[in-house]
C-alpha cells in the first residue's frame, strides 16, 4: 500500500475524529446553555408563585385542623355532655335467613340516641397520626 494512500486515510480519519469531538463539545455546550435557561425560567416561575400566595396560609390551615382534632379527642368528651345535646348513632340490624335460606338475610338501618359524646376509633387514629407527625418533624428538625 503506498504511503500516500495511508497518509490520506490517516488524515481523513484524524480529521473526522477531531470534527466529531468538536461537534460533540458544541452540542454539550448548547444543551448546558438550554438547561441553564430552563432553570432560570423555573426559578422565576417559582418566585412568582411564592409571591402570589403567602407561605403562612398552609401553616394556619394545618394548625386549625390540629386544634379541631385535639378539641374532638380531648376537650369534647368532657365538655359536650354538660350541654345535653343528643347524639344519634346509625346502627345496622340484621334478620337471619328463614326457611332454610329461601328468605335471604335482611339488614335494616336505624338511629339510636345516646347520651354523651361518641368517641370513634377514627378520632383516635387521627390523633395518633398528628402526634406522630409532630414528633417526627421535631426529631428531623433537631440540629446537632
Amino acid at each position: 500500500m503506498p504511503t500516500e494512500l495511508i497518509s490520506l486515510i490517516g488524515g481523513s480519519l484524524t480529521g473526522f475524529i477531531f470534527k466529531f469531538m468538536a461537534q460533540k463539545s458544541q452540542d454539550q455546550k448548547e444543551i448546558f446553555e438550554r438547561l441553564i435557561t430552563a432553570n432560570k425560567q423555573t426559578t422565576e416561575n417559582q418566585d412568582k408563585a411564592a409571591q402570589r400566595v403567602p407561605l403562612d396560609v398552609g401553616k394556619g390551615v394545618r394548625q386549625l385542623i390540629v386544634l379541631t382534632v385535639l378539641f374532638g379527642t380531648i376537650a369534647a368528651p368532657f365538655i359536650l355532655p354538660f350541654f345535653g345535646v343528643p347524639t344519634f348513632v346509625e346502627v345496622d340490624s340484621s334478620n337471619p335467613e328463614a326457611l332454610f335460606g329461601l328468605i335471604p338475610e335482611t339488614t335494616k338501618k336505624y338511629f339510636v340516641e345516646i347520651n354523651g359524646y361518641l368517641y370513634t376509633s377514627e378520632n383516635r387514629q387521627i390523633l395518633v397520626a398528628i402526634v406522630g407527625f409532630y414528633f417526627g418533624t421535631a426529631a428531623a428538625g433537631r440540629k446537632s
